[in-house]
């Protein structure tokens, strides 16, 4: 009986591993299955953006030069599935008319020679979105001419690609055919802005392909025999469901979610099966027969049950252990073991005159891979880097990483630096041979930051602490070198720690205040501007000038709160001035912070509301570099300033690296020449032939021109002479307090005297 018992419980438990296994076999199939449709359906949309491509050149690309795209990349040879390619641009109301006359000009397109335009459903609606270019398999189940694709099912979701920037792909119902509609949003400049108000303000269309599902359904179940894949989209009654393949009776079915509401489901043959059936089962069964046999047989499979199973534990325990210890994506020892090799190291140079070296490694501008390349080029460069570098190194010596693009070497040597410095120079030659990445056709080139810090009688904590900063320097010297560490380092960056922390509390102390540096006619002396410069009134430290703080503003992103600060109160300034009877030009300095975020628009504005200041005595200062940093961004922002009423300046225009060409389209009023280039007017034939270009440029484009830092009757007089309508510097006035700029305008206009020694001011 108790032989019998036994092998009915060991026949069910056989039979039920064999059910798992084979369901679980099932279930990676189907997983593969939805791998290789979401694979194919990314092979579509390649073609998709590839066909964008044409558009960010040429917005008003023709069909012609369309249908030479599509045969010179073999579209419908390559892609049997694809029933037509497109091009949809949304039109507004106001260009209507316009859009109609361009597709008419152009036969050669979906419309036929002669044929009159009719938007589809007529009346006023604010836009439209219409195909400007396409080319179809069967041209006649092209989608007709003039129909506003906004107005049918793909219409929500046009927009949405738009908004999110994303590709998409939908059902859409042609005829009696149920296809797949993929399409992706085409910005100018080719890449994705990085808010929703941008994407719109830059949209220049869509590019769109229609494809047969079934065959990428087919991709998918290539070598998956006995199995069919249903493919749906939505849910309830408004579910679509494209099938391929063919299941047998009684099969198992699993799912798989996809992005964009789709959902897989695999069906395949059932393999769970009856007791009996199970040839494994059924033996062990049968065969417990032999109670003595059964028996003997048990007690064996206890035995090497037991023994397997500590096998299994052991096994496992090793690798979490060493999961624990290392980095999952290079196999490199992780912060955990570094730290406790350094100690190892640390405890032998008490022992012995030996001297332990880290190298903090950081690669240079990592993040940029990641953005452009993608994540998976990003883990390949990561790998190679580990490669590369453990192949570089000694026996001894132990390589990590800490974590993102960080990397520790820990290396012994002797009392002197020398030879770990040598290492790091080998690290950065060895990284500046580009690497070749499987998921990227051409080589990827990468860069690295090193500090360096050695020590004997030092915690690991505080040799790590030490290499970091070094690190920190060499990235602040330019990146791409080494620096050893020093105490001087930590004194510099302990410094900056405490600035940091002062400036927080500056601006909620109120420590901060303005001055504003006249701007005066050159030709008659009088006062017609003032610039807002910032102060702090430092607690301990007297009165600082901006140098000594903006670059910390800057780095901490507190120059944003401030600089809102800095316009509320100088437009409150301006405005009472204003009110007083005195138009004074207010200039407002805006860094690059202020001007990477959509919110610069709304504090100008909330600053001119609340003042009540004349949006046109605004006058917002930006440097050429900020200008040139995400151009296009950038001009969108300006235009939404100007509409505000506010003027824009360059200022220290000359020092940087603009066309003058790209110049033109950026929405200017005045150029504001660099001091520089006036310190050197009188001495230098150089300077005066620069300043009499900046001079004509600003003509050309019909800009106001001011010349800042003049400290001298001679360079006011050259300036005038070579046509400077404005400028400022020590020569007029020097930064006034608020209270002393109206006492100052009534006092100027003199043109020939020195105001300084001639008006006095508190």
């Amino acid at each position: 009986m108790l032989g019998s018992s036994a092998s009915v419980v060991g026949a069910w438990q056989v039979h039920q591993e064999e059910n798992q296994r084979t369901r679980q076999a099932f279930t990676t199939s189907a997983t593969q299955i939805a791998s290789r449709l979401q694979l194919a359906i990314l092979h579509e949309q390649d073609l998709v953006v590839g066909a964008g491509s044409i558009f960010i050149g040429n917005p008003q690309t023709t069909e012609a030069v369309f249908l030479q795209w599509t045969r010179s990349n073999n579209a419908f040879e390559q892609y049997p599935e694809l029933q037509s390619l497109s091009e949809i641009t949304m039109v507004t109301a106001a260009q209507l008319d316009a859009f109609v006359g361009r597709v008419q000009r152009d036969p050669a397109g979906p419309f036929s020679a002669g044929e009159a335009l009719r938007i589809s459903t007529a009346g006023y609606r604010p836009y439209y979105c219409l195909q400007t270019v396409a080319q179809s398999r069967h041209p006649g189940t092209a989608v007709p001419a003039g129909t506003d694709l906004c107005l049918t099912d793909l219409g929500p979701q046009l927009l949405k690609a738009r908004d999110t920037g994303r590709a998409l792909y939908v059902p859409y119902k042609q005829g009696n055919l149920n296809e797949l509609v993929l399409d992706s949003a085409v910005y100018a400049g080719g890449t994705t802005p990085g808010t929703v108000a941008l994407r719109r303000a830059t949209l220049i269309g869509w590019t769109g392909m229609e494809i047969l599902p079934k065959a990428l359904l087919a991709i998918a179940l290539d070598n998956h025999p006995n199995t069919a894949v249903l493919f749906r989209y939505g849910s309830g009654s408004s579910q679509i469901t494209f099938s391929e393949g063919t299941a047998p009776s009684q099969a198992q079915s699993t799912s798989v979610d996809l992005p964009n509401g789709w959902h897989v489901e695999v069906l395949g043959a059932a393999t769970t099966r009856g007791l009996l059936s199970d040839e494994m089962s059924s033996g062990l069964l049968l065969g417990g027969a032999a109670l003595s046999i059964l028996f003997a047989l048990l007690i064996f499979a206890l035995g090497t049950s037991r023994s397997r199973a500590l096998r299994q534990v052991e096994k496992g325990t090793n690798e979490l252990a060493f999961q624990a210890f290392h980095d999952a994506l290079t196999g490199l020892p992780n912060r955990t073991l570094i730290l406790d090799r350094m100690e190892q190291m640390l405890a032998r140079t008490r022992r012995r005159p030996r001297m332990v070296a880290a190298l903090f490694l950081d690669l240079d501008n990592f993040k940029d891979i990641n953005d452009t390349l993608g994540h998976r080029a990003g883990d390949e460069v990561l790998i190679g880097v580990a490669t590369r570098l453990s192949r570089l190194l000694r026996g001894e010596d132990t390589f990590g990483r800490i974590g993102g693009d960080e990397f520790i070497v820990l290396t012994e040597s002797s009392a002197t630096s020398s030879a770990a410095e040598a290492l790091a120079e080998r690290i950065l030659n060895e990284l500046g041979r580009p690497f070749e990445i499987q998921s990227v056709p051409t080589p990827v080139t990468v860069t690295a930051s090193i500090g360096m810090a050695n020590g004997t009688a030092i915690s690991p904590d505080d040799l790590l602490r030490n290499a970091d900063i070094a690190l920190y320097h060499a990235k602040a010297a330019g990146k791409f070198r080494y620096a050893v560490y020093s105490d001087q380092m930590k004194e510099i960056l302990d410094d900056k720690h405490r600035l940091n922390m002062e400036l927080h509390a500056a601006l909620t102390s109120h420590q901060f205040f303005l001055q504003y540096q006249p701007t005066i006619t050159l030709a008659t002396g009088e006062i017609v501007g003032v610039e807002a410069l910032l102060r702090w009134r430092h607690p301990t430290r007297g009165v600082l000038a901006p140098d000594a703080f903006i670059p910390a503003l800057e780095s901490t992103g507190l120059i944003v709160p401030v600089g809102r600060w800095v316009l509320e109160t100088a437009c409150h300034a301006a405005a009472t001035w204003e009110a007083l009877g005195h138009r004074i030009t207010l200039a407002v300095n805006v860094s690059p912070k202020q001007l990477q975020r959509d919110s610069i628009i709304d504090d100008v504005e909330d600053a001119l509301l609340s003042s009540r200041l004349d949006p046109t005595l605004l006058l917002l200062e930006l440097t050429e570099t900020t200008l040139m940093r995400e151009a296009e961004v950038t001009i969108y922002r300006l235009l939404q300033l100007r509409r505000s009423g506010a003027r824009v300046a360059i200022d220290d225009f000359g020092t940087g690296f603009s066309s003058l060409a790209y110049l033109q389209q950026f929405p200017i009023d005045v150029l504001k020449i660099d001091r520089s280039f006036v310190a050197g007017l009188v001495a230098a034939d150089k300077s005066r032939a620069i300043i009499q270009t900046f001079v004509q440029l600003g003509k050309a484009l019909d800009l106001e021109v001011v010349a800042e830092g003049i400290e001298s009757q001679d360079q006011r007089d050259q300036l005038a002479a070579l046509g400077v309508d404005t400028g400022q510097g020590y020569f007029f006035w020097p930064p006034l307090d608020y209270n002393d700029v109206i006492p100052a305008q009534l006092s100027s206009g003199a043109p020939a005297l020195n105001l300084i020694d001639t008006v006095p001011w508190r």
